[in-house]
């Protein structure tokens, strides 16, 4: 019994060195896990076969920055128009009131 898995155990290791020196020596490794990101691999939520997938770093970077660009517009036009906005155009309060209207 010792000598059969003495003998698995040699056959793993000669499978590995003769795969080691098969080998291209400059293959290019991934850096990272290779996902699709057009609604492909990665993790999800699955609602009545509807899977949803996270969003990628790229996509939560320009979701955040056109966000606070939409925000910081918002808040820009309410600082310069406010008062247009709460009390509305208001032509009786730009003009005298003249009695010669008939």
């Amino acid at each position: 019994m010792a000598a059969r898995s003495a003998m698995g155990f040699a056959a793993g290791a000669l499978r590995q060195t003769v795969a080691r020196q098969t080998a291209p020596q400059f293959a290019p490794r991934p850096l990272a896990r290779q996902t699709r990101a057009m609604g492909g691999g990665g993790n999800g939520v699955t609602h009545e076969g509807l899977t949803l997938h996270e969003p990628g770093a790229f996509h939560k970077f320009w979701a955040y920055g056109l966000g606070g660009l939409t925000w910081f517009w918002v808040f820009y036009r309410f600082y310069k128009d406010g008062d247009t906005l709460i009390y509305g155009h208001a032509p009786h309060f730009e003009h005298d009131d003249h009695d010669d209207h008939h």
